[in-house]
């Protein structure tokens, strides 16, 4: 039996060890989320949002984290993924995970994208200017499997009919230690490098790793329809693949990006279809 010269093995070997490294280097997790030491707990309820408007709710073993809302206005205004508010009557905005703010549908928009209102805001996400083109790099800032964590992903296509069209995202990273399934990884907002709104995270297809998005022109678009203002002074923090995970957290302490709850009695347990850093 004929072995292959050396030289022809070593440079076989060589090319292996290469595209694992290459492999390596295009996953960018982002560090895991622990949890703050006893004595540190109480600054897990602070926040910027004024403590005059928010509520605790009444403690419930079985309500859980539905998805994401994003902020996009100072006067209350926020949006998230239909399938999170889904036939819920009395949904919250958890600022802190011990206090929410208590929000109001105000429309399901075509697309997949609902607007909520709050008699007080957060801290806004700017929106982009302009759609996000093939090959950008983004990142997903929310609660994916019903507590905080993060995605990062990149821009590899579109699928749809117009008017119905979903941006879709490769997975490039994610938080160290978040399960395969990412059930409440909707409302989250997707980020481009600037920090700027340029979609609506609505689902996940964990086994090829995708994210399936609303993209910026459906939130814009229901807007004008509307006749709702986002703010336009806001402005975003850069995101590499180095920080997503720190720029998701500031996010979340902020309750600019914020846990959807549903306060309706018959639906606590109840999760959207689609479905250690410190916590929120």
């Amino acid at each position: 039996m004929r072995t292959a010269p050396p030289g022809l093995v070593f440079a076989g070997l060589t090319l292996v060890v290469a595209g694992l490294a290459l492999g390596l280097r295009m996953r960018h997790d982002a560090p895991p989320i622990a949890p703050l030491p006893t004595e540190a707990a109480i600054l897990a309820d602070v926040t910027l949002v004024d403590g005059s408007a928010l509520h605790t709710p009444r403690p419930d073993p079985l309500r859980r984290i539905r998805g994401a809302a994003s902020s996009i206005s100072e006067s209350g205004l926020w949006v998230t993924a239909t399938s999170v508010v889904a036939h819920c009557r009395s949904p919250m905005l958890m600022a802190t995970p011990q206090r929410g703010l208590p929000a109001r549908l105000v429309a399901n928009a075509p697309g997949g994208v609902s607007f909520l209102s709050t008699v007080m805001g957060a801290p806004p996400l700017p929106l982009a200017d302009k759609a996000a083109e093939p090959g950008a790099e983004a990142s997903h800032p929310g609660f994916p499997d019903e507590g905080p964590g993060e995605v990062a992903s990149r821009l590899i296509g579109q699928i749809g009919r117009v008017g119905e069209r979903r941006d879709i995202y490769a997975e490039t990273g994610r938080t160290e230690g978040l399960g395969d399934g990412m059930r409440t990884i909707a409302g989250a907002p997707v980020l481009d490098e600037a920090g700027r709104m340029v979609g609506l995270t609505l689902s996940d297809e964990p086994r090829r790793g995708r994210l399936f998005a609303a993209p910026l022109t459906a939130i814009l678009s229901a807007m004008h329809r509307l006749k709702l203002s986002h703010s336009a002074s806001a402005e975003g923090r850069p995101v590499t693949l180095d920080n997503y995970g720190i720029v998701a957290d500031s996010l979340r302490r902020s309750a600019t990006v914020a846990a959807v709850v549903c306060l309706d009695p018959s639906l606590v347990s109840v999760l959207p279809e689609n479905g250690p850093r410190s916590a929120p």
